[in-house]
């Protein structure tokens, strides 16, 4: 799935842990689904494809024997 400009996109791993998604013009906003009014986090394009890219490589999974 792609983000679409200026719409919030949900992703749910287990159903209750909730983020969204949004790309504007200029940066891309994170934040949390079930208390969006507790802020937003916000990322230039350039940081947001650094994580993309350390995510695919696996450099932020947790280590094996986490609880999840």
């Amino acid at each position: 799935m792609s983000l679409q400009r200026h719409q919030w996109i949900k992703h749910s791993h287990n159903g209750s842990s909730c983020v969204e998604v949004m790309l504007t013009d200029t940066e891309v906003l994170v934040r949390n689904s079930n208390r969006p009014e507790a802020g937003t986090l916000s990322f230039t394009f350039a940081e947001w494809a650094s994580h993309t890219e350390g995510h695919k490589l696996g450099v932020f999974d947790l280590p094996e024997g986490t609880a999840s």
